[in-house]
């Protein structure tokens, strides 16, 4: 009839330009993030975490190693030697077994290097969301005309403004390597 609306039509347009086209778009996203070679390096991470069934075991480390272009024989000699090493001890996490390591830093250069990216992958994440969300704070039309470096400059106090400084701290480091310098005021 004359001035009816076709429901259909537009349940039908909706469904197949719409719903499918994102339901696709997500589908792609989903294999492209979790596909084989990325869970295979994700399990890499997580065979470094002391709570792990396979705590620094090569096979399942070596995807995320490799990933990294650290020479697989050396990692594999350094393992062979961390392990016995470790057995005693009471590791609760990648940060516990860093520190444990770092006094050996030099004689287990590759698996040093393997858990410091491992650290570093969650951080810089969550610090690119800390500093996105300080900078739709700090950059307003009236800071728009500001120099590069100024602008710089209170991004990093807006985004460290959360930590505690002890000033008395960084004179005593400053004097303890500057023993004889003097400051010249004019």
């Amino acid at each position: 009839t004359v001035g009816q609306r076709d429901d259909n039509q537009y349940e039908h347009y909706y469904r197949t330009c719409i719903y499918y086209q994102l339901i696709d778009n997500i589908l792609v996203e989903l294999r492209d993030r979790f596909s084989s070679r990325n869970l295979q390096i994700l399990s890499g991470i997580s065979s470094l975490c002391p709570e792990s069934d396979n705590f620094l075991h090569f096979d399942t480390l070596k995807p995320f190693a490799n990933h990294l272009n650290v020479d697989l024989d050396a990692l594999s000699n350094e393992l062979m030697v961390v392990k016995p090493m470790l057995q005693n001890k009471l590791l609760t996490s990648i940060i516990d077994l860093y520190i444990e390591l770092h006094l050996f830093k030099e004689a287990f250069s590759k698996l040093t290097a393997v858990i410091k990216s491992t650290m570093t992958i969650p951080v810089s994440s969550t610090t690119c969301e800390r500093t996105f969300s300080k900078m739709k704070t700090i950059k307003t039309t009236v800071r728009n005309s500001m120099t590069d470096v100024r602008l710089s400059d209170i991004y990093l106090l807006a985004i460290e403004r959360d930590l505690d400084i002890n000033f008395e701290q960084i004179i005593d480091a400053f004097s303890d390597i500057h023993k004889n310098s003097r400051i010249i005021l004019k």
